[in-house]
């Protein structure tokens, strides 16, 4: 057999090979996506309810506390307040109050551990490099806590402050096994290492798509805190035990440790999609190989069939 057919039949072989280890770990990207889809969804009604609570609660002690003051209840008083005037919380006030002066900004970056996942690293690092640019512009010091070895190992070559870096997270991860990230990221801002914290990562949309969000962690300031959630707080009757306070100073560090951990497995969801993405258009491209080189060596084997007729006919014709 000429040694063109040879290396069309080695090639097809190769490719087909090649398309059954793609197909394979779409499989278990998908089933790996499942799982922190699922997981996703009951953290996400989880930290729902508590942020909710938290907002009520707080917004029914602000405003009993400016009735008492006999200030105006409105909005504008409201979003002003000085929570250590109101939360005996010690420290932990420091997680809900912002800081007069913001010199220096925490950047929690969320990356894979590998690649084969499509673009969801390169979109991570190339927008916080413009991010980071940004800072710089407003003269800002930039820290960063890197959690995957693909963002630890490009920040450290492009001479990133990296503070923190974590390595060999789980595909599904739980919360203890992110609980010393997060215990980290708080336990620094609390001893002054940055003055706030944001959270860069891929935000899961669906299977098909994703987004890179910045989210502001530290301090918490996404709390609904207003009337209208004093008026729910006084509608619901909660029973707190032993005061508001004890409650606060255990249920912010709670909230604060779920929203990062949140982050962290949205990441983890939007990293499986893209992995699955990545590894079914692999997989069709190599179909589509296997099509074009399986045309060629039938083309070929029409050829070598063509010039054979060919040579019995004109040795038959030339013995005649």
């Amino acid at each position: 057999m000429p040694a063109s057919l040879l290396e069309l039949k080695k090639k097809i072989a190769s490719v087909k090979q090649t398309s059954k280890i793609t197909e394979a770990m779409r499989m278990v990207s998908a089933s790996k996506l499942s799982q922190t889809e699922k997981r996703d969804k009951g953290y996400t009604v989880y930290n729902d309810h508590v942020r909710k609570t938290l907002s009520n609660v707080m917004s029914s002690q602000i405003v009993e506390y400016l009735g008492n003051e006999n200030v105006t209840i409105d909005e504008k008083n409201i979003a002003n307040i000085d929570y250590a005037d109101v939360f005996e919380l010690g420290i932990t006030s420091d997680l809900i109050q912002e800081r007069k002066k913001t010199n220096t900004t925490g950047y929690l970056v969320i990356t894979g551990d590998r690649g084969l996942v499509g673009s969801y690293n390169s979109q991570v690092l190339k927008n916080m490099m413009e991010l980071f640019e940004d800072s710089k512009a407003e003269n800002k010091n930039i820290k960063v806590l890197a959690v995957g070895s693909v963002g630890v190992q490009f920040f450290k070559k492009n001479n990133v402050n990296v503070v923190y870096e974590k390595t060999g997270i789980s595909d599904v991860p739980t919360f203890d096994e992110v609980l010393p990230i997060v215990s980290t990221a708080i336990k620094m801002y609390l001893n002054g290492v940055y003055d706030e914290l944001y959270v860069c990562y891929t935000h899961h949309v669906n299977s098909l798509s994703s987004a890179f969000r910045v989210e502001k962690m530290l301090p918490i300031i996404d709390l609904d805190i207003g009337v209208k959630e004093a008026e729910a707080h006084q509608k619901l009757e909660y029973d707190i035990e032993p005061d508001i306070n004890s409650v606060l100073t255990s249920l912010l560090p709670q909230y604060a440790r779920s929203t990062i951990y949140g982050a962290i497995l949205d990441a983890k969801t939007a990293e499986h999609a893209s992995s699955m993405t990545a590894m079914q258009s692999a997989t069709d491209n190599a179909n589509d190989l296997v099509d074009n080189l399986t045309t060629k060596l039938n083309r070929a084997r029409q050829a070598q069939i063509t010039t054979e007729i060919t040579e019995i006919i004109s040795g038959a014709n030339a013995l005649e």
